[in-house]
């Protein structure tokens, strides 16, 4: 399979089955890059299987492709521990509210992390905690070594969107 050696992106569209989705897997464990709905990322079958575990550690690049189905808030803590190398995310939640949870685990999880967004469908009454300032705070506290040139930082909220860019 030398064109997987050459891909290193993959989209798992509706479509795809779940068998389909691990032959292909292991056919090309070089896979990098991440599009995938939403539905086939919670579903257990997927995320739990043992057998795609190593190829989750060396995704560096996930979006998430809405399909009536959002990330829940208690999925993040998950989230980042399967896919531990990310250093983009793209997802869509429901509320801001779960915003805040998958992005606080990125914060305290995601080491190599420098860029997400996170598409929301009901804003809240809640004040936006994600300032400029917490972002560099926050990671200075959990990364200490891990350098981040504050002038590079950037956090928006439009207020369908949360996006997030630390370099």
């Amino acid at each position: 399979m030398e064109i997987c050696s050459i891909y290193s992106a993959v989209n798992l569209l509706y479509k795809m089955n779940i068998m389909t989705i691990f032959c292909y897997f292991r056919a090309c464990p070089n896979i990098t890059n991440l599009c995938i709905i939403t539905r086939l990322l919670v579903l257990s079958k997927f995320i739990d299987n043992p057998s795609l575990l190593p190829i989750f550690k060396r995704i560096k690049t996930i979006v998430s492709i809405p399909d009536n189905i959002y990330i829940p808030s208690s999925f993040s803590s998950k989230f980042v521990e399967r896919f531990p190398s990310l250093c983009q995310v793209g997802l869509q939640v429901f509320s801001f509210d779960n915003c805040v949870f998958i992005i606080d685990e990125c914060l305290n999880h995601l080491k190599n992390w420098s860029r997400i967004k996170i598409h929301y469908y009901q804003d809240t009454l809640l004040d936006d905690p994600f300032s400029r300032d917490y972002i560099i705070e926050k990671r200075r506290e959990t990364f200490p070594n891990n350098i981040i040139d504050e002038q590079m930082v950037i956090v928006k909220n439009n207020g369908e969107a949360v996006e997030i860019r630390l370099a």
